[in-house]
């Protein structure tokens, strides 16, 4: 008999004031604005075969031809801008590059952009649509990453309809035509245009993605990444006819392939067989690098380079993306494309507005800034570790800058102080700096803060969505495999910030976050047990989003205050845990609270058709699971604090 879809709707009293305004177009320049309110073409539309041709194939005299036209890219626009004129076209074709160059410290950029400074009513346009721009970049393993196309010190230009790509794969793919359980490997065919590499270091960026044949990513595999990286090869060995030898470092892959109860948890998603594939990385590169910058613009722009992510790194920021596609070239064999975003330390946060992100080896996106250690104090003078990260924010730093001073250990907030001036890594702050001698120093004006992504695509990305500052919103986004989560945090290692004032509303999330005990949307603030701790994660806004088959708990929250949860859909959370780990105990509601304070929850609807959900015993719902929360109203009833759960 079928079961009645089980629905549960949680009603409770909003504290006031919780939606803090979000607007990153506050920074826009009026050129921006314009671009984003233009309409914007239907999603670049992607379908996978390993039968694809290998993409555009040229003879060497056709290399060497290209190359001879991307000398005169640069001397082109150099001219243009230094004329005045407003726009430069850059006729349709195919241009070649090299490899970066690097003086000292300083990389060179094969196309690279500096010193380019416009004013908000003058921008400078450089118009490259139906141009390819191709990077020669070796095959060497990481690390180093090269990079492609950057911009340094430039203010109020536009790149537009640019394709980028490199001229090798970058990474071993194939379909999968045998499986040697015991010998633990896999032999592949590989793809069109694949250069198979005959050494290997062993590196943590050599590792594999498996997909199905129709190129959806098996995205419960990704369990398999945490810790040791057990989706690691060891290396790739010639077998016979053309064929490869995929050898792995460990055997859990192996083991996960031929377990009963995962493959009823997630059917064939979860497992990889003979004539499914496998994406083997070994390179990286940085696609398209935005350096201590302002106000740029990057508009219908493609970035098709295997791991080749696209990154935002100090300056005033207040970048627009609009309608990017960033992945495999479509119509091609090519299963691994372009990385996922790196913004960090800039005093303004980027717009995303109609960008496409598949096929993702990393985080699909970092917000953050770039915490400092505090090595010594004396009087105003406080003395930071030297830290290369931290140099984006150094060079952009201004008196007035505000600074938050949490104890390295314990999370303590230690207080606050106004940046005075400062000489390489020794700041003179407004007071005495004697009470922050064992601290981490906090930029809050050098976290990307006021973000805005909305109206994007992403699909079939591996790792997660890490914002660590804030504001910020997500808006009106489809996340489709995805391995890893939304995830909100305030860790106290290199990275760092406080996401505070982050809302989340009107997204879809599918087979996100898939694999055993694993939330969807996820927060967790340092400390969170209470005490002097870092400050909580505050006004964090969950609305209107539809979550379907999250791994555990379609949220699970830690140490948030004065937030709000409401009108969201969650569509069978927890079920692939009970069935896939039958034997570990695991959170069996919807959303999971922890450590917080006045959390409002409002019509929240669980949609449960084969009961795998059960009732809280703090909160008696299948929808919320409590754990040392207070101050949340549930059904016009105040909870006491709750006890602890174990």
């Amino acid at each position: 008999m079928r079961k009645t879809a089980l629905f549960l709707t949680i009603l409770l009293i909003a504290p006031p004031g919780l939606l803090h305004a979000v607007d990153a177009r506050d920074h826009l320049s009026p050129h921006q604005r314009g671009i984003l309110e233009s309409k914007s073409p239907p999603p670049q539309e992607y379908r996978f075969s390993f039968d694809a041709p290998a993409g555009p194939q040229f003879t060497e005299a056709e290399k060497e031809a290209q190359r001879e036209r991307g000398k005169g890219v640069m001397p082109m626009v150099m001219k243009a801008f230094a004329s005045g004129a407003g726009e430069v076209r850059i006729p349709p074709g195919d241009y070649r590059f090299g490899q970066e160059r690097w003086q000292g410290a300083k990389v060179i950029y094969p196309l690279g952009f500096e010193n380019m400074l416009r004013d908000a009513e003058h921008p400078f346009v450089i118009d490259a649509t139906g141009a390819s721009f191709w990077f020669d970049l070796d095959d060497k393993q990481m690390p180093p990453g090269h990079r492609c196309v950057g911009f340094r010190n430039c203010r109020n230009i536009v790149l537009r309809g640019a394709i980028i790509d490199r001229g090798t794969r970058g990474c071993i793919e194939g379909r999968i035509t045998r499986i040697d359980r015991e010998g633990n490997r896999f032999e592949i065919q590989p793809s069109p245009g694949i250069v198979v590499p005959t050494t290997y270091h062993g590196g943590d960026e050599q590792r594999l993605f498996p997909f199905k044949s129709d190129g959806r990513f098996c995205v419960p595999l990704y369990d398999l990444q945490a810790g040791v990286r057990k989706l690691r090869y060891k290396d790739i060995t010639p077998s016979e006819g053309g064929r490869y030898w995929v050898n792995m470092l460990e055997p859990q892959l192996m083991e996960r392939l031929h377990d009963a109860n995962w493959e009823r948890a997630y059917g064939d998603l979860g497992v990889v067989r003979v004539g499914d594939g496998l994406s083997c990385l070994y390179t990286g590169a940085g696609a398209i690098v935005l350096e201590d910058s302002a106000n740029l613009t990057l508009h219908g722009v493609s970035v098709y380079v295997a791991k080749g992510g696209p990154s935002e790194s100090g300056g005033d920021g207040a970048h627009l993306w609009k309608d990017c596609y960033f992945g495999p070239r479509p119509g091609t064999s090519q299963w691994k494309g372009a990385d996922g975003f790196l913004c960090r330390s800039t005093r303004h946060g980027c717009v995303m507005d109609n960008v496409t992100i598949r096929h993702t080896a990393d985080d699909l996106q970092n917000f953050h800034g770039i915490w400092g250690k505090v090595k010594s104090v004396s009087g105003k003078q406080v003395t930071l570790e030297t830290n290369g990260a931290l140099l984006p924010t150094l060079r952009n730093a201004r008196a007035g800058d505000r600074l938050r001073f949490i104890h390295r250990k314990n999370g303590t907030l230690l207080g606050e102080a106004k940046l005075i001036s400062h000489h390489d890594y020794q700041l003179t702050v407004d007071q005495d700096a004697t009470p922050f001698a064992e601290a981490q120093a906090e930029w809050l004006d050098h976290e990307c803060a006021g973000w805005v992504v909305q109206n994007c695509r992403w699909e079939d990305n591996f790792q997660r969505l890490l914002i660590m500052s804030g504001p910020g919103l997500v808006r009106g986004c489809t996340f489709t495999r995805m391995g890893s989560n939304i995830s909100l945090n305030t860790g106290m290692g290199l990275v760092g910030g406080i996401p505070s004032d982050i809302t989340i509303t009107d997204n879809t999330f599918l087979d996100v976050s898939s694999r055993p005990h694993q939330p969807a949307i996820e927060a967790h603030a340092h400390n969170a047990q209470g005490g002097a701790g870092i400050p909580p994660i505050e006004r964090l806004v969950i609305t209107g989003n539809t979550i379907t088959r999250s791994g555990g708990p379609a949220m699970r929250l830690i140490g948030i205050r004065d937030s709000r949860i409401e009108d969201n859909v969650i569509d069978s959370p927890v079920r692939a845990t009970i069935i896939a780990r039958p034997n570990e105990e695991s959170a069996r509601q919807a959303i999971l609270l922890r450590h917080c304070t006045r959390v409002s929850l409002k019509s929240n609807r669980l949609i449960d058709p084969e009961n795998h959900t059960q009732p809280d015993a703090k909160s008696r719902s299948r929808v919320l699971g409590l754990e040392a929360t207070k101050d949340i109203t549930l059904d016009e009833h105040k909870l006491e604090d709750s006890p602890n759960v174990r």
